[in-house]
């Protein structure tokens, strides 16, 4: 009896132990404040949640306690509906910091937290290195300052960063265990070699870009979850793909790969990287970005990768994907057979010959495509006996209103649709189908080209490869004025 006693003991003892060491306490006294709400908020990436609150006091103190840490990361104090400063957080049982209101940070007294006391002392020495070179940064703006002048400048400035760069490094070495150290690794990017043995100028350019290129990474550790709980980590992935990687997306996808290949230590940064990339190029403006963003999720939105997506998530993210695959940059484009205004002819885009096909799809009802489509007409008259361009104007009402608009914009295009009684009559689509006039995606052309919204405009070339999308008028003329230089060189 006796034992099994002595063992519930130790159980309390160790229980007791375990509690007290996960137990945290973070005391904020700031002197100005009284009797108000105060948000301790967290980074994912850069994004900011609200994580815990309390409450500051009549004397300017406001405590954070718990029984289990936060999951180490850059905090934030938020109150007033501002960000008055950021901290360090990492299983500290203890932090304690002073400061008042007139200077958050130059005030700040770290009286405990080994990580807040090298954090603040790096937020000092950086302010007051920006308050040295103020009056010459200004300078540099300054049109009137002579040129001389200003590389005298560039050189103090580059002095400067020199000297922030090794109060890091110092930490860095001095203190490897202190996760302010992975943050000063993480933030540091490659010292780029001179490449001095190299006379050429644009190839030391070369070298030195691929150098930066290839090493952009190498002082991120991927196996710590923590750097995803600061905003530095998404930094560093915008900047190398927004500046440094090559914008087409064959490069993007190359090095996306790479990458999440190394994001794969650890399951926070695998999931905040693939999330980015696969958000960030589903976003982009750019044209053909939404081959990086298929890649992503045909890829890695997987069920057994994608663990903190539902099954419903995944399979509409795949679908997604699967869907825009056939209709990217490059891609041949699907033939499509449609019937023309008369009702008696269907044409097939693929028996068009011409180097630039341009394939629309519009709507009679559509206010937008009614203002681009005469733009669209004005162009192409411009440019015939120029550039061999055909228009294959597709409509989802073959009906009057549809021959109306044409007959009034004189639109001289290829102009067809899919048969209205089609739409009434399924069996109508399948004894089409069997006589072998048109076939199943092209009567679900909306299916078959994603066109979502109208009007939807692709150029193909000769081949009816897709050479671009999603154009206007204005942008049309761009891309077939590059297309024209690109073949006058080749010839």
């Amino acid at each position: 009896m006796k034992k099994i006693t002595l063992f519930i003991v130790a159980i309390v003892i160790s229980s007791a132990a375990f509690s007290q060491k996960d137990v945290f306490n973070i005391k904020l006294k700031i002197d100005g404040m009284q009797d108000s709400a105060c948000y301790l908020i967290n980074y994912f990436g850069k994004q900011r949640y609200f994580k815990d609150t309390a409450t500051f006091n009549k004397d300017g103190l406001a405590v954070f306690s718990g029984p289990k840490h936060h999951t180490g990361g850059i905090y934030g104090v938020y109150t007033g509906g501002k960000l008055l400063f950021e901290l360090v957080i990492n299983k500290e049982p203890e932090i304690e910091l002073s400061t008042d209101t007139n200077d958050y940070i130059n005030n700040m007294i770290v009286k405990k937290s080994a990580e807040n006391k090298v954090f603040f002392d790096h937020l000092k020495f950086i302010d007051a290195k920006q308050k040295e070179t103020l009056s010459i940064r200004n300078k540099l703006n300054d049109s009137d300052t002579p040129e001389k002048e200003k590389t005298e400048i560039r050189a103090k400035l580059t002095a400067t960063g020199k000297e922030i760069n090794n109060f890091r490094l110092k930490v860095i070495k001095d203190k490897p265990n202190l996760f302010v150290s992975v943050i000063f690794k993480t933030m540091r990017e490659p010292e780029t070699p001179e490449f001095k043995d190299i006379k050429s100028d644009s190839l030391r350019r070369i070298k030195q870009y691929y150098y930066v290129k290839n090493h952009y990474f190498d002082d991120v550790d991927f196996s710590d979850a923590r750097i995803n709980y600061t905003p530095l980590y998404h930094n560093k992935i915008e900047k190398y793909f927004k500046s440094i990687v090559i914008p087409s997306p064959d490069s993007i996808i190359k090095e996306a790969d790479i990458l999440i290949a190394k994001a794969k230590a650890n399951k926070e940064t695998f999931k905040y990287t693939v999330h980015y990339l696969l958000s960030h190029y589903e976003r982009s403006k750019i044209m053909g970005m939404d081959a990086v963003f298929a890649h992503i999720g045909l890829n890695y939105y997987t069920h057994d990768q994608a663990t903190w997506v539902d099954s419903a998530q995944i399979e509409k993210i795949q679908e997604r994907s699967r869907k825009i695959s056939p209709l990217l940059l490059g891609k041949s484009a699907i033939n499509l057979t449609l019937l023309d205004t008369s009702g008696k002819n269907w044409i097939s885009m693929n028996n068009i010959e011409t180097d630039y096909l341009l394939l629309i799809f519009w709507d009679p009802d559509c206010g937008h495509c009614k203002k681009e489509l005469p733009k669209i007409l004005s162009y192409t008259d411009s440019i015939k006996g120029l550039v061999d361009m055909k228009v294959y104007a597709v409509s989802s009402h073959h009906n009057e209103e549809w021959k109306k608009f044409i007959r009034e914009n004189k639109l001289d295009f290829i102009n067809v649709a899919v048969p209205m009684d089609v739409y009434k009559d399924q069996q109508k689509a399948t004894d089409l189908i069997i006589q072998g006039k048109t076939d199943l995606r092209s009567l679900n052309y909306h299916t078959t080209y994603d066109v979502y919204s109208t009007p939807q405009i692709y150029l193909l070339d000769r081949s009816k490869k897709i050479l671009a999308k999603k154009l206007d008028a204005a942008l049309l003329k761009e891309v077939i004025e590059k297309e024209e230089l690109k073949r006058a060189n080749t010839k």
